[in-house]
């Protein structure tokens, strides 16, 4: 287990790509399973009165991730690469989770308009540009595109997952007026 750790722990630095993820349908589940377990604690610390929203939310990325590395896969005939990179995603994705639930953790401790909350958030968005950033070293190397357009192409399903969560729960967005 510890060298799985380190694996994704090396991916979050770029000194390994998804080739060297095992290939293997059950660590893909179990990490799967993991990353919406945590998804979905970390966002119902933060709202508990949003569960079907957190539930829905984490379920929807996870879905759109792996359709969306499907089809891309698929259209350079390179589908065999699918397991590993969305291992490789899953686990990213559930090892910056980690780092982040301290965070949410002091977030909810702290008075709203302390300065603290200045110091989450930025840190919080940090840490999503930097997830950003490795799917798209993710989908440059199993892809086999360029560098550039793997951030692009990343960017743009981060942000075409924000527009579909916030077309199907308009909630989410703050309140006018």
């Amino acid at each position: 287990m510890k060298a799985l750790w380190t694996l994704f722990w090396q991916l979050c630095q770029l000194r390994r790509g998804p080739e060297d993820v095992p290939y293997s349908l059950q660590l893909l589940l179990l990490l799967g399973l993991l990353d919406v377990a945590l998804g979905v604690g970390g966002q119902f610390l933060a709202q508990p009165d949003r569960l079907r929203i957190a539930v829905s939310l984490t379920l929807l990325a996870l879905s759109m991730d792996a359709i969306a590395l499907w089809g891309l896969l698929a259209f350079k005939k390179l589908q065999g690469r699918w397991v590993q990179a969305l291992t490789a995603i899953i686990g990213i994705d559930l090892l910056l989770s980690l780092v982040a639930l301290p965070l949410t953790l002091i977030s909810l401790a702290v008075q709203p308009s302390s300065f603290m909350i200045a110091i989450v958030v930025v840190t919080q968005m940090l840490l999503v540009g930097w997830n950003i950033g490795l799917r798209g070293f993710v989908f440059h190397r199993s892809l086999n595109i360029g560098m550039l357009q793997g951030n692009v192409l990343s960017l743009a399903l981060f942000l075409l997952n924000i527009a579909v969560s916030v077309q199907l729960f308009p909630e989410l967005l703050p309140a006018k007026g």
